[in-house]
């Protein structure tokens, strides 16, 4: 099949003497390729983000898979402005962008899975939620209680591992003790 001519439309204003050009359908199937892919941006974008969005959940997401699939348009788009439907080619790899996506983000989160434990439960002696206690903690010291009380390390160990001097590892520890005894009184 030979690709079609491709069609332009201008709609403009005369007093102005601006021309848009747009593309029309010459069927209720077929497409005529416009002039270029700045042409197909400017008629399709907006839309094929809106669609996206609502298959992806994310308006970012899809804007995003549909901007590299007008990338890829971009830098083919000799072979694609022949094609029957540019604007059809260009979801489809928009809709394959997003779903290897899925898949990545499917496998990431079931490798992270695997290699971390599972939190621990609540202690049956006290009733304490020790990764919610935790979680009240700022960072440092969540990671020097962490580090000294569940892995066993030395002070000095410690200090190493988080690239502090021992009297700061010192100071994380005795911060940190002092905000999970007001916590666990509170609780």
């Amino acid at each position: 099949m030979n690709p079609p001519t491709p069609v332009l439309v201008s709609l403009g204003d005369p007093s102005t003497g601006t021309i848009e050009p747009t593309m029309r359908r010459t069927t209720s199937h077929t497409r005529l390729s416009p002039a270029g892919p700045e042409v197909v941006f400017r008629n399709d974008y907006a839309r094929l983000v809106r669609s996206l969005a609502l298959i992806a959940g994310d308006v970012e997401e899809a804007s995003d898979a549909v901007q590299e699939a007008f990338i890829q348009a971009c830098l083919h788009w000799r072979r694609i402005g022949r094609y029957e439907d540019p604007v059809g080619w260009i979801r489809r790899v928009a809709i394959n962008r997003l779903k290897n996506r899925h898949r990545s983000l499917r496998r990431r989160d079931r490798a992270v899975a695997r290699l971390v434990p599972p939190p621990p439960p609540a202690d049956p002696d006290t009733g304490i939620d020790v990764m919610a206690a935790l979680r009240t903690l700022p960072e440092r010291q969540r990671t020097a209680v962490v580090l000294h009380y569940f892995e066993g390390l030395t002070t000095p160990e410690i200090a190493t591992a988080m690239n502090l001097s021992e009297g700061a590892v010192g100071s994380h520890l005795h911060r940190a003790r002092a905000a999970l005894r007001r916590h666990l009184e509170v609780s």
